[in-house]
């Protein structure tokens, strides 16, 4: 039944024309309109530009025209060819920028809005599950098929005549086994070592028969890459190049574009085209996969839109929105986070097109959803997989992080590994910390073989923008394909984003770094520094996953890090993200004290790779090791979000403190998590459809069969809460043990009783101040005496400055958690010390020391703290870390791929700023530092920035204090 609930959207910026693309045409165009006076804006749907060159590896173009600038910076010097993919993507999206043009990546228009009396208004664009509106006054579609044009409603017609033979480029080796003569050598080869030449490595274009492949474009790609699990292969392009089936009709077929007349481009009233869909023969389409041929037909197509414009005027009241398609209901949106916005649309009632419907929709292939796209269809359900790169298993394949860094290799984890070195010989399964074990491109194939012959379908540069929901019953997913957008309804949905998509859009609630905390693991973005690299790991930055604006800034800052590579990876490799509030959640008080759970699905295993700093108060008395020995039962609940049915959720996007992810979020567990997660969803579209009333029990016995947990697992029960001996007894011995410090936390009320004895008795100093840090970071406010003389007593130590990869043990001194913990007391007496330490600080202060003070403050709220955190923040070196310009980003960056003195420097002047606004800021010192924070291009500092502006002060107090 139709909803007539309006649609209210933000709009990110108004422009002249938006170009919608990723190939070189659509750069070269946006770059004629701002020269004509005009502004423009681009969204493009892959994480570069350059699609018909660095996506296709199409990078030895014959008798190629470098007369154009921007060509021949593309490829530089007479004996470039090939030139490297990243130098490619940075030459175009510099152009950009230095031209002061926005663009956008991983984002495609799901709508056109257009006023009651025709005129085009803007699009709507989709970039992930947010939403948000460019407003424009036309449109130029240089997508590969039409994304826009068929939003647009354009009449096409029929190609009578396509290339029988697909051509797709990779990198190998030697010739790709099994290939045979279908397999043509280019030459000259990719250099090995692009910086001395030392080595070549060999590039062939495979020949692809049409009639084996099929017809529906969508599984083309799927069975393609499931067919090339070849060892020797290391890179394959992302595109594999066809010609539209279609076309629009404005004229007669030309053989080559350069012959098409101005009128040719039209589609429709404003909007035109420029990619294959344009009155050409199939030859004459063929010819736009020549980057000179993109660069010269975009300049001109640039030039004619920028002509066509009318004076705009706008338009008031509620805006119709084109989508293609008839099917409505209630479609829900995760927010959308910009940091500026031009108003809200309100938007009339939206309607798709169907694509279909199946058992189980998996969104994401990554780490969790590959696995659990082949759990679902081994259990008989109809299943796709939806993934907006162009291959399967994310951060082990395409991010280029191709070993185990622990985890439990059982079950279906086992098995994957088995099938891998089936192909792959020199592969094998264990701990390794030089990430050379299994070759990404081909773990990706078995992955997609696996999938072929569960009977699973992959749908490849697609994504989930939305959901359909009836009442608390999600029964569907919007997604949107490289061949346009619609609605696919579905019995269960896997959430395997990474990012809870699924769970956010539907309304679920979810715990979102930035707006709850500012802690974050570190990021990666991984160069891929020669062809035959088979990974690389790293973490030089923090990015917000439903930041777009954030996402695009990381790439061009990637780009111009490791300028110098082959490539850099296509995806985020983010090891923390925004988590559902589940019907149970696991912290890291359930791990060190051993819990066991009725419904325990997957067990876990790792050490504490925090890949940051921590903050739970556990941490802050028992110090994380490198022990490799811990397990966490993870239970069945903790992928179940409140609120809403028919979603489960895998992989980061689960129910987890954040501090027990780094044990929970191994690619062998989450791989084994995501196996448990698909066939829980195949279970419940048989059963009630349901997923709260799954029986558990009969997963667990069906999750033993396949070795994914252990025969008494599935009949263990809750081992929590504690005997009442077993919590006194943890509170008699050393309260530093992990073990003891978890049972006290977890059981406060009984275990504050047993501590007092132990804060009064003096003649147990270490016990003494033990319990007292314990009992203060609860904020019992009886620890306060003992703590206060602790601090007063003791000088400044060294402290600790932010770490990411390769951080283990504590992230604060022990000076700094008495602070803390003598702060949450909420005493008076508390002011006095702690404003002497903040005094005693300087420009050279740690990290840790100004985080413990600054949280401090912010719990005592004293006009006197405040004073001196002011003071603080104007000594020399404190200040000016933010970074809200991509231009001046890009001139500092540096080639470490464990970057660390810019994040340090950032977030301690974010936490003082934060604690002298939260306490007081009399002289708006605070405010102006959030404020410039809140524009940050890193989305986490940006998101907390505005949290704490935005919301009381007595909501602040409960950031990160949980």
């Amino acid at each position: 039944m139709r909803t007539e609930t309006l649609l209210q959207l933000p709009v990110f910026c108004g422009v002249d024309v938006l170009l919608v693309g990723t190939c070189s045409g659509a750069v070269a165009a946006a770059l004629e309109i701002r020269r004509l006076g005009r502004s423009s804006m681009v969204i493009g749907e892959m994480s570069y530009f350059g699609e018909e060159s660095a996506g296709t590896l199409n990078l030895w173009p014959e008798s190629l025209d470098r007369a154009d600038a921007l060509v021949s910076a593309m490829f530089t010097g007479g004996n470039s060819l090939p030139a490297m993919p990243c130098h490619v993507k940075r030459v175009l999206e510099s152009a950009l920028l230095q031209a002061s043009v926005p663009f956008m990546y991983l984002a495609r228009p799901i709508a056109l809005l257009r006023s009651e009396d025709g005129r085009l208004l803007g699009a709507i664009i989709a970039a992930r599950t947010s939403l948000f509106v460019v407003r424009c006054s036309a449109v130029i579609d240089a997508t590969r098929y039409g994304v826009v044009s068929r939003l647009a409603g354009t009449v096409l017609t029929r190609r009578q005549e396509l290339p029988q033979t697909l051509s797709w480029i990779v990198l190998s080796d030697g010739a790709p086994k099994g290939w045979g003569d279908r397999a043509e050598e280019l030459n000259p080869p990719f250099k090995q070592m692009p910086t001395d030449g030392e080595k070549a490595y060999g590039a062939y274009r495979l020949g692809i028969d049409r009639s084996t492949v099929g017809n529906d474009p969508l599984a083309r790609e799927h069975l393609v890459r499931a067919s090339i699990t070849s060892p020797n292969v290391s890179v394959t392009a992302d595109i594999i190049p066809d010609v539209p089936s279609d076309f629009c009709a404005t004229s007669d077929l030309a053989d080559n574009p350069a012959k098409l007349s101005d009128g040719s481009f039209a589609a429709a009233p404003d909007l035109f085209l420029l990619n294959g869909l344009l009155p050409l023969t199939s030859h004459g389409a063929t010819v736009l996969e020549r980057s000179d041929a993109q660069v010269a037909l975009g300049r001109r197509v640039g030039a004619i839109a920028a002509g066509s414009l009318q004076e705009k005027t706008d338009v008031a009241g509620t805006v119709n929105a084109f989508t293609g398609g008839g099917i409505d209901g209630q479609f829900r949106f995760a927010p959308a986070f910009l940091r500026k916005t031009g108003g809200i649309l309100d938007i009339a009632p939206l309607a798709f097109p169907s694509l279909g419907s199946c058992d189980v929709v998996v969104a994401g292939g990554g780490t969790g959803g590959a696995p659990a796209a082949i759990s679902a269809a081994r259990a008989g359900a109809k299943t796709v997989v939806l993934e907006s790169q162009h291959g399967l298993g994310g951060v082990g394949t395409i991010g280029l992080v191709s070993g185990y860094w622990f985890g439990n290799q059982v079950g279906f984890t086992a098995e994957l590994d088995e099938a891998v070195r089936q192909f792959n010989t020199d592969y094998h399964s264990g701990k390794t910390c030089n990430w050379q074990h299994w070759q990404p491109e081909l773990k990706s194939a078995v992955y997609q073989r696996l999938l072929q012959e569960a009977g699973g379908a992959a749908w490849l540069g697609s994504y989930a923008f939305g959901v359909r929901i009836s009442g608390r019953q999600v029964d569907g997913v919007l997604v949107s394909t490289p061949f346009g957008c619609g609605l696919l309804e579905a019995g269960s949905v896997v959430d395997a984003t990474g990012n809870a998509d699924m769970a956010a859009a539907a309304g679920a609630p979810c715990r979102v770094i930035g707006a709850d905390h500012l802690a974050t693991q570190g990021t990666g973005l991984s160069p891929r520094h020669t062809p035959g690299v088979r990974g690389y790991n790293s973490d030089w930055t923090f990015v917000d996953e439903t930041d777009s604006e954030g996402i695009t800034a990381a790439f061009v800052n990637a780009r111009a890090k490791f300028a110098d590579s082959f490539d850099t990876s296509p995806m985020v490799n983010s090891r923390e993200r925004r988590q559902i509030i589940g019907e149970y959640e696991i912290s890291p008080l359930d791990i060190l004290a051993h819990r066991t759970f009725p419904d325990t699905v997957v067990v876990a295993r790792s050490n504490f790779d925090s890949h940051g700093f921590i903050v739970h108060p556990v941490f802050m008395v028992a110090e994380p090791d490198h022990d490799s020995s811990l397990q966490a039962h993870l239970p069945f609940r903790c992928m179940l979000p409140q609120g809403i049915e028919g979603v489960i959720v895998t992989g980061l996007g689960m129910s987890a403190h954040r501090d027990a992810l780094p044990v929970l979020r191994m690619q062998a567990d989450v791989q084994n998590q995501g196996f448990a997660a698909g066939l829980a969803a195949a279970m419940a579209v048989k059963g009630t459809r349901r997923l709260h009333d799954l029986d558990v029990r009969k997963l667990q016995r069906r999750l033993v069969e396949v070795g994914i947990i252990t025969p008494e697992i599935a009949t263990q029960e809750d081992l929590f809460p504690l005997p009442d001996d077993t919590i006194a007894d943890a509170s008699r011995e050393a309260l530093r043990s992990p073990l003891h410090a978890a049972i006290l936390f977890a059981h406060p009320e009984k275990s504050r009783l047993l501590l007092r004895s132990r804060l009064e008795n003096a003649q147990d100093a270490d016990g003494q101040l033990d319990a007292a840090l314990i009992l203060g970071l609860m904020g019992f406010p009886e620890a306060a005496p003992v703590l206060a003389e602790a601090v007063r007593s003791r000088s400044w130590d060294i402290g600790w400055n932010y770490k990411g990869m390769g951080q283990f043990g504590p992230s604060m001194s022990r000076l700094d958690a008495l602070i803390l913990a003598l702060g949450r007391t909420r005493e008076p007496l508390a002011t006095d010390v702690i404003e002497e330490k903040i005094r005693q600080l300087d420009g050279n202060a740690s990290f840790s020391h100004c985080r413990a003070v600054a949280l401090a403050t912010a719990l005592l709220r004293d006009a006197r703290l405040a004073r001196a955190l002011g003071n603080l923040l104007r000594q020399p070196g404190i200040r000016g870390h933010a970074r809200t310009d991509l231009r001046t980003t890009i001139r500092q960056a540096n080639g470490d791929p464990i970057e660390t003195e810019a994040r340090n420097a950032s977030l301690r002047e974010l936490y003082l700023a934060r604690g002298l606004y939260l306490s007081g800021d009399v002289a708006g010192l605070g405010r102006s530092i959030l404020e410039t924070y809140s524009q940050d291009l890193r989305g986490h500092y940006a998101r907390h920035a505005r949290a704490v502006l935005e919301s009381s002060m007595e909501e602040n107090l409960s950031l990160e204090m949980a």
